[in-house]
């Protein structure tokens, strides 16, 4: 390469869409190319002699201490992630390539800034597994939930419920009030299911006019029936489209792991079979599953 087509290397990396970073032994910036004020949002002269890692991410912290000691060992690491607090207060996604350099006693790391590959990817996540409508998780996300649920009570031998929760006569909100409407009331009912659970609790969109609730850890089973019949009153309050109040009923089906079924195929089959029962009652009422809590359910249908 001739000499006079770059007046020297450092010259030629600044044009980098990476970043080149060396870090001394003891955890400072040394050296930074240009590209680091395209990543960080610092001039390499903010950065020079202040500690790496108070720019990182504080949950990344401790994993990145634990990188930067196996790469001071003798580790090439390739593709390592984690997140750095850019000067505008903004989480930047990195991607690491670093190796020791025993001779000048710093670490040697090329830096891409893969921010928006990590946003896209969250979008097309979001798409993946939740529904456009309503934002809650879709069939896909929901039947993973379940397989964790069903995974932790097994491994600690307790109870779940699995609710299968049926609007009452949606068509006719559609047919009368037009599909906007019926936009509407699912996604009213949608945050009314979400205020009904427990953090730990799963509520999701199957399609059409019908939700799930997976209830994990349930000790308690009388107590539970008695929330989902707060839950039945509360989905039929009315709500406001157009300044018309309009109102929607729903039936609940109940199934309980392990009395209704040992496996997710077992407990979706019984807690649907348990919303029909609830619809050919009149609607607007919790049905259970296990024959041995009939006379419980009856309490609040």
């Amino acid at each position: 390469m001739p000499s006079r087509s770059l007046t020297s290397l450092s010259d030629y990396i600044d044009q980098l869409l990476e970043a080149i970073c060396v870090v001394d032994a003891q955890g400072r910036f040394v050296y930074l190319s240009s590209g680091c004020e395209r990543i960080f949002g610092y001039k390499s002269e903010e950065m020079i002699g202040r500690p790496m890692i108070e720019l990182v991410h504080p949950e990344d912290r401790e994993r990145t201490l634990l990188a930067a000691s196996e790469i001071m060992a003798g580790e090439h690491k390739i593709d390592f992630e984690n997140r750095y607090i850019r000067k505008d207060g903004q989480i930047a996604h990195i991607q690491w390539s670093a190796r020791w350099s025993e001779d000048q006693k710093v670490r040697v790391a090329v830096a891409r800034d893969i921010t928006k590959h990590k946003q896209l990817l969250q979008q097309l996540q979001h798409i993946a597994f939740y529904d456009p409508l309503t934002q809650l998780p879709n069939r896909a996300l929901f039947e993973d939930r379940l397989q964790q649920s069903l995974a932790r009570a097994r491994r600690e031998l307790s109870q779940l419920a699995l609710c299968f929760v049926d609007l009452d006569k949606f068509k006719e909100i559609n047919d009368q009030y037009g599909h906007a409407a019926g936009d509407a009331c699912l996604q009213t009912v949608a945050q009314r299911l979400l205020g009904a659970i427990r953090e730990t609790d799963t509520v999701a969109r199957l399609g059409g006019d019908e939700f799930v609730l997976v209830m994990d850890a349930i000790t308690d089973e009388v107590a539970v029936f008695s929330a989902l019949h707060q839950l039945l009153a509360k989905i039929q309050q009315p709500f406001m489209f157009k300044q018309q109040a309009l109102q929607i009923c729903a039936s609940i089906g109940i199934a309980l792991f392990p009395a209704d079924g040992q496996d997710q195929a077992s407990l979706l089959a019984a807690a649907d079979m348990a919303m029909y029962k609830a619809k050919q009652a009149g609607g607007n009422r919790l049905c259970i599953a296990t024959e041995l809590l009939q006379d419980a359910g009856k309490n609040y249908g």
